[in-house]
């Protein structure tokens, strides 16, 4: 799904149903959808941890998730299961950007990671309020990296290209924040063996990356051109003409192609005033990696 068609719209339209599905017929389903768009959304699956590691244990091995290996509060499901949900402050001694109500731009889950996971999931849970501002009730915001890459290419040009070339031409590693595991050695862009085109590549997009750049600094022969097609990229990618983005309701569980797509949220509402006191988001996705 990398073309005109790509919208939050025709995500929810494919959407699967999976209401009293056996778990081989869910599967195959959702699988035929995931051949073809490389995502794929399943509406009114159980809340059920065992149930959707089953579900995903299909398309691969479900990884152990980021605070299991970190020193991040431990308050999962599941071991294999990562709980993202609004946290006051003072509720955490480190902070994590799942704990907070900021947007989340395009990224990939496990950027840093080696060997790149196949899929990441997102099953929601409870979508918390809905009475908030629209762009502010945490929707679900989802970038297919071949459709941003080819609007680019037709309009940028030999400008594109340069700045392509940095990103696929220059192998970089780097680590997560709190999580240590084996680490890439890939650039940014990198290509697919079964790459549907040319401009059909793998991203790992870390949510921070800009940040991180000045400590790869001596990996980077051209440290001025890659900060500058990094920048081109992201601010690219953040321009909503080129997002799909909707509001997952409890039971949506949007499996995608972690090499071709990014995710990320709109900004959530995490405190407001109540009763003379402070009522906290109970917003609640569980995100699982896939290797």
């Amino acid at each position: 799904m990398s073309g005109d068609d790509f919208s939050g719209e025709s995500i929810v339209r494919n959407h699967v149903d999976a209401g009293g599905r056996s778990l081989d017929a869910l599967v195959a389903e959702a699988r035929a959808t995931l051949d073809r768009d490389r995502i794929v959304l399943i509406r009114d699956f159980p809340l059920d941890p065992d149930r959707y590691l089953a579900f995903l244990g299909r398309f691969g091995t479900p990884l152990a998730n980021y605070s299991s290996r970190s020193d991040l509060a431990k308050d999962d499901p599941h071991p294999q299961i990562n709980r993202v949900k609004y946290k006051p402050k003072g509720q955490y001694v480190k902070q994590s950007v799942h704990y907070v109500g900021g947007e989340l731009r395009p990224h990939s889950a496990r950027s840093w990671c080696d060997p790149r996971p196949a899929y990441f999931a997102m099953l929601m849970v409870e979508p918390g309020w809905r009475d908030t501002p629209e762009g502010q009730r945490g929707e679900s915001v989802v970038l297919a990296w071949r459709r941003l890459f080819e609007e680019l290419a037709a309009r940028d040009g030999e400008t594109f290209e340069a700045h392509l070339a940095h990103l696929t031409g220059t192998p970089v590693t780097f680590e997560a924040n709190n999580v240590r595991e084996e680490l890439s050695h890939l650039p940014l862009c990198y290509p697919l063996a079964d790459a549907a085109g040319p401009l059909d590549l793998g991203v790992r997009m870390k949510q921070d990356i800009q940040d991180k750049l000045p400590g790869l600094r001596d990996q980077i022969a051209d440290y001025e051109g890659y900060r500058r097609a990094l920048d081109y990229v992201i601010e690219n990618a953040a321009e909503e003409k080129f997002q799909a983005c909707f509001p997952m309701d409890s039971g949506d569980l949007l499996l995608l192609d972690n090499n071709r797509f990014a995710h990320g949220r709109r900004k959530i509402v995490g405190e407001r005033p109540q009763d003379g006191g402070t009522a906290v988001n109970n917003r609640e996705l569980w995100s699982v990696t896939v290797a």
